[in-house]
């Protein structure tokens, strides 16, 4: 797994409590907490950190382009729209990959090579912001101009999933499908009702599906496509990966001074470090404007995507405490698979149970206790781990928490009630 240490940057002062400041990032890394206090800039830290580890492991950078002229801010991290965030030679940064160790501290980046190809799975990376919907919410969004670099980012994907859609597929929620015509490129939303078939462009559909039928249409398609083309990967390459690789290939096979069997290795070695093995999922608020029962969906689709390949990874921000009850569902469902399969149960219990599980929660959407963790921010600027209670994350939370203290004050306006009818 993949550790960060942030001290001092942005809304986030001390950073994490444990481990000497670094926050683990598991196969499922939630955060959550009020608006302004980090969640977003970890998450996009954490995208930008790794992305940076991907092309320095590709070669694609070098340590001493990324070091130099403080690219690392003004360059790197403003493409998250992170530069305002530092705070001088105060910040501290730390990430520790697989591949290479990148601490940032007295306003230098330095970068160490700590892996090796053995020790690193290249990453599919993808950062789905929380404005995906206003993609939705217009026709032609490819031809507005001045959309933040992360947003464009995710439109082309977004785009090119589309396109490779065939027959397209149904949704998890409100009983509809999503369908794209490719010859006047509509993303089309068909479903039935009570008074029959309906037909809507995505942008004159409801503000939620306007928010996760982009998030699912990108997500299904790269763990797709890492999946089914593990020993290739090639739809999940760039444009930039795909001419980068051209140049390697040219410049070893002109190169006259090795041999043919040195040659074959040096592509082999190339193909490893371009070949997309792995899906990394970063999600901001994949509740947006979603019902409760429609937010679970969601997020079992998600973890679905996850368990497609087994070193994928999926880190959401939520202002949702459904999203956290939700994923205690899944948790508590992997235990119950886990002791099924260990256990010496009747065949026919065992064909019961998996059906009444299968009701509650799919199998495919399941995750160990052990690979999850809830980190909590809060308004000091610390990172808190979320406590659990037998593997399973604790209730106690500071989203529950906000739901609690509505009911002490619906209490204390009865009490009030009672006052004034015995005035």
């Amino acid at each position: 797994m993949s550790q960060l240490k942030i001290q001092h940057f942005g809304p986030i002062e001390l950073g994490f409590n444990e481990n000497d400041g670094f926050m683990d990032f598991r196969k499922v890394t939630v955060l959550i907490g009020n608006q302004g206090t980090g969640k977003s800039s970890v998450a996009k830290l954490f995208a930008t950190m790794s992305w940076l580890e991907k092309a320095l492991f590709q070669g694609r950078l070098k340590p001493t382009y990324v070091t130099r002229y403080n690219r690392f801010v003004k360059e790197f991290c403003a493409y998250q729209n992170l530069k305002s965030y530092f705070r001088g030679d105060d910040t501290v940064i730390e990430y520790r990959g697989k591949a290479y160790t990148l601490i940032f501290e007295n306003n230098r980046l330095s970068i160490e090579e700590t892996g090796g190809p053995k020790a690193y799975r290249v990453p599919q990376i993808m950062y789905v912001p929380a404005e995906r919907n206003f993609l939705s919410a217009v026709d032609n969004p490819d031809k507005l101009k001045g959309l933040p670099q992360s947003l464009s980012a995710f439109w082309n994907e977004l785009s090119r999933s589309q396109q490779e859609i065939t027959d397209g597929f149904d949704l998890p929620v409100g009983n509809a499908r999503f369908e794209f015509d490719k010859s006047n490129k509509i993303p089309w939303i068909v479903g039935q009702k009570s008074g029959g078939k309906y037909r809507l462009r995505l942008s004159e559909a409801s503000s939620g599906f306007q928010s996760f039928v982009p998030l699912l249409l990108v997500s299904r398609n790269l763990a797709q496509s890492i999946y089914k083309e593990r020993d290739a990967s090639r739809s999940a390459l760039s444009g930039e990966e795909r001419k980068k690789i051209r140049s390697e290939v040219d410049k070893i096979l002109s190169n006259e001074k090795i041999s043919s069997e040195v040659k074959q290795t040096a592509l082999e070695t190339l193909s490893a470090r371009f070949k997309n093995e792995v899906f990394l999922n970063i999600v901001e608020e994949p509740e947006q404007n979603l019902f409760p029962q429609s937010q679970r969906a969601i997020l079992f689709q998600l973890l679905d995507f996850v368990n497609t390949t087994a070193e994928n990874e999926l880190v959401l921000t939520t202002h949702s405490p459904y999203v956290i009850n939700h994923l205690t569902l899944a948790i508590k469902g992997r235990e119950i698979l886990d002791r099924l399969a260990s256990a010496s149960v009747p065949q026919s219990v065992g064909i019961l149970a998996r059906q009444k599980l299968q009701a509650v929660v799919a199998s495919t959407a399941t995750v160990a206790g052990k690979d999850t963790v809830v980190y909590e921010l809060d308004e000091k600027g610390t990172i808190s781990r979320l406590d659990t209670y037998k593997g399973l994350p604790s209730d106690d939370n500071y989203l529950n928490k906000e739901l609690e203290e509505a009911n002490n004050l619906f209490a204390d306006l009865l009490d009030l009630e009672n006052e004034l009818w015995r005035a």
